[in-house]
């Protein structure tokens, strides 16, 4: 009677052990998976910032000011004037753009852009292009010019030249 008392202590104690190790198995499980969950929810969240401050990024350098120098510094280009008989020479001419869009597209149609601007000088005189009124006049004309040629109207202006910067050195008269 007593080995059996001994037996089934021994087998009781056996029990118990394989049920405590059976439980301390379930609850490692059960903190594993929840950890796994929760790490994949953390990771997930992060990487959604990350994903939208590069987004963030990325428009805000699409809407940053560029320059574009359409007429180098020291080339001094000559524009005709009103009539013929007068030339102006520009220095500089360089445009700030509110995105890089705008200037990949002035970039593109440089040819254009220059004509374009031509055309306003061929319809100025000597003494509209003589006092500031005149020059910024000429400079607001630019903007709008090369803004309605490549489409940044109406809300896309802001994306569009935004200042035209612009140097005449001399207006002389042809012979």
């Amino acid at each position: 009677m007593e080995n059996e008392n001994i037996n089934s202590e021994e087998g009781k104690s056996r029990k118990s052990r394989s049920s405590f190790l059976m439980t301390l198995i379930i609850v490692i499980v059960v903190a594993l998976i929840i950890s796994g969950i929760t790490s994949f929810f953390i990771v997930r969240i992060l990487t959604s910032n990350v994903s939208s401050s590069s987004d963030q990024s990325s428009q805000v350098s699409s809407t940053t000011p560029a320059r574009v120098v359409l007429i180098m510094e020291g080339s001094r280009y000559t524009m005709m004037l009103k009539g013929g008989y007068d030339i102006a020479v520009v220095d500089s001419l360089q445009l700030d753009v509110g995105s890089n869009q705008a200037r990949d597209l002035i970039t593109s149609n440089r040819l254009e852009v220059l004509e374009a601007i031509r055309m306003i000088f061929m319809n100025k005189t000597r003494s509209e292009l003589s006092t500031p009124q005149g020059i910024e006049l000429t400079k607001k004309q630019i903007k709008d010019s090369i803004n309605e040629m490549l489409g940044f109207t109406g809300e896309r202006k802001s994306l569009g030249v935004i200042k035209v910067t612009m140097i005449i050195m001399t207006i002389t008269t042809s012979q």
